[in-house]
């Protein structure tokens, strides 16, 4: 087999690997709130109807306030979908947000929680991994949500969007790099 015809196969390869990594594990689209529960302090979901979910703190609480966010009926995300992106309703005002990951061994059981996302009010997509404080034997994980200030009377944050994404495996993405330089060689 020649140098040009297994660049080919390679570059064929390698996108077919790349496109299968595109797709997000899970999406919720904020269809409905059924991918929030577990609410705690004066924490609430709301479906608005119009596709975003609103995450409040009840008027005249002062006191720590959170919500889970999983898949729907609770199923936990599995630990390698860890790249999440947030996406915030870019018509409202938001106050702020923190993440915890919250991780699970592959029984179920609890391993540990790490903080993933500091306090932001950002609207526009908010990218971060949950790897990174994966205890060992983590195998699943969910996100605790809690609005900020922890002191403020009420709050809210507007969702647009949450997803989990696989990280590529650094051998599909060796394998798009060598199919890209064989189709450059070939030129």
């Amino acid at each position: 087999m020649n140098a040009m015809k297994l660049g080919t196969m390679v570059g064929a390869l390698a996108i077919a690997f790349a496109g299968s990594t595109v797709n997000a594990a899970y999406t919720d689209d904020m269809n409905d709130a059924s991918g929030f529960g577990g609410a705690f302090g004066a924490a609430a979901a709301t479906d608005n109807l119009d596709g975003t979910v609103t995450f409040s703190k009840s008027a005249g609480a002062s006191v720590d306030s959170g919500i889970i966010w999983s898949m729907p009926g609770g199923v936990k995300i599995d630990i390698a979908d860890s790249e999440v992106t947030i996406t915030a309703d870019a018509d409202e005002s938001n106050d702020f947000i923190n993440v915890n990951a919250i991780y699970f061994d592959a029984g179920g059981t609890f391993v540990g929680q790490s903080l993933v996302l500091s306090d932001t009010n950002q609207e526009t997509p908010i990218d971060f991994s949950v790897a990174s404080g994966a205890p060992a034997g983590a195998a699943s994980y969910v996100l605790q949500i809690r609005i900020l200030p922890f002191g403020a009377a009420e709050a809210a944050y507007t969702f647009d969007q949450i997803s989990a994404n696989a990280v590529p495996e650094p051998a599909s993405l060796a394998l798009l790099g060598l199919g890209g330089l064989m189709i450059m060689r070939r030129r």
